[in-house]
């Protein structure tokens, strides 16, 4: 077994909250465990008597390294938000050159660690390792979640549902036809959350806070017909949308389609880097319209602003404006990290939901 250890942030690098620098090991045959536990004590021994406050085992799962990297800051920023164990597994079969690390960092707030993370990697057959090594880096008697940045099946993720308090995925960035592969897990109570579900949590207050104003409840129970339009192709977040309406309100006809297309890449540079609605994404939302006669609302973004219009109401015309809340990184896995275990029955039953649109959909 060789040992490197990793070099401190380079001058001009953006400041991180971490220790500088992180400890890496390199190993042949093998990860050592006492040695992973014990890197990451060095870590922790800066200061006298560190104390350490760890809410959960936070495990996220990719299959190559760039997945890491594009979810590193949300995982940092959520292990803040949500005091925990982060371990990192990253393996990449197709690299056939075998390799093993494990890297060691940590996080302080206040001058307590509030994140230990340890980054095991492997490729080549040398996966094979991975799985045992986790298990066995977990802090016993905590919550275990899994943030999964890959496919929503195969055998890892069978294991993963069986031993997690939790699974944390986005169908939002993956084609909408694997919500079948969701949907069929949920309906074995698998504990699984989704980014994409906390997507349209602001769709779904509007909707609600428009439908509980004083002049408009009278229509609450007269809705007929809904539909949702999608950015340039029908998503995960549209269909979830129309699935929990559909769940919630019995005898609903309902379409989903797409129209126009995504809106381009923002340059952070030119609002001086101040945090923003995220554009709206290639399948995200657009619209929402359903029909309670007479009345008939309507639901549409535009930019980073939700408007809400009731026509056909005895009482008028109304409006009802809603800012979506800015795209910082870790904001959505933070909000599903609020459930540490169990089932999310309505996220569930959206999903079973959504699942049977598809077949619309492909017609």
């Amino acid at each position: 077994m060789s040992e490197n250890f990793g070099e401190p942030i380079s001058a001009g690098a953006a400041p991180r909250s971490w220790d500088s620098g992180e400890l890496t090991l390199k190993f042949d045959t093998g990860f050592d465990l006492r040695r992973i536990e014990r890197l990451l004590q060095e870590r922790g021994s800066g200061r006298p008597g560190p104390e350490s406050v760890c809410t959960l085992n936070l495990i996220a799962i990719f299959f190559n390294a760039g997945q890491y990297e594009r979810a590193r800051e949300t995982l940092e920023v959520a292990g803040r938000i949500h005091p925990c164990r982060l371990v990192v597994v990253v393996g990449d079969p197709l690299i056939e050159k075998e390799s093993l690390t494990a890297s060691a960092s940590v996080s302080r707030s206040g001058g307590a660690i509030t994140i230990e993370r340890i980054v095991l990697s492997a490729t080549g057959r040398s996966i094979r390792h991975l799985e045992s090594a986790m298990m066995g880096l977990l802090r016993p008697d905590l919550p275990r979640v899994v943030f999964w940045g890959g496919r929503p099946h195969g055998d890892l993720m069978r294991r993963a549902v069986e031993s997690a308090d939790r699974i944390i995925t986005d169908s939002g960035a993956r084609p909408a036809g694997y919500l079948a592969e969701i949907a069929k897990l949920l309906a074995k109570r698998a504990p699984i959350g989704d980014l994409a579900w906390a997507r349209i949590f602001p769709w779904q207050a509007l909707a609600a806070d428009t439908l509980d104003l004083p002049n408009l409840r009278e229509h609450r129970g007269n809705i007929r017909k809904a539909r949702v339009v999608c950015a340039g192709a029908v998503g995960a977040e549209g269909l979830l949308l129309l699935g929990w309406m559909q769940s919630r309100i019995k005898r609903l006809e309902v379409q989903i389609l797409a129209e126009g297309e995504a809106e381009p890449e923002e340059d952070a540079s030119a609002n001086g880097g101040a945090p923003r609605a995220a554009p709206m994404s290639l399948g995200q939302v657009k619209a929402l319209e359903f029909e309670a006669p007479p009345a008939t609302f309507s639901l549409r973004r535009e930019k980073a602003i939700l408007v809400g219009n009731v026509k056909g109401d005895d009482d008028g015309y109304c409006v009802n404006r809603v800012r979506l809340p800015p795209d910082t990184p870790g904001r959505l896995l933070a909000l599903e990290l609020n459930l540490l275990s169990g089932h999310d029955d309505l996220y569930a039953q959206a999903a079973q939901a959504a699942a049977k649109l598809l077949a619309s959909v492909r017609a």
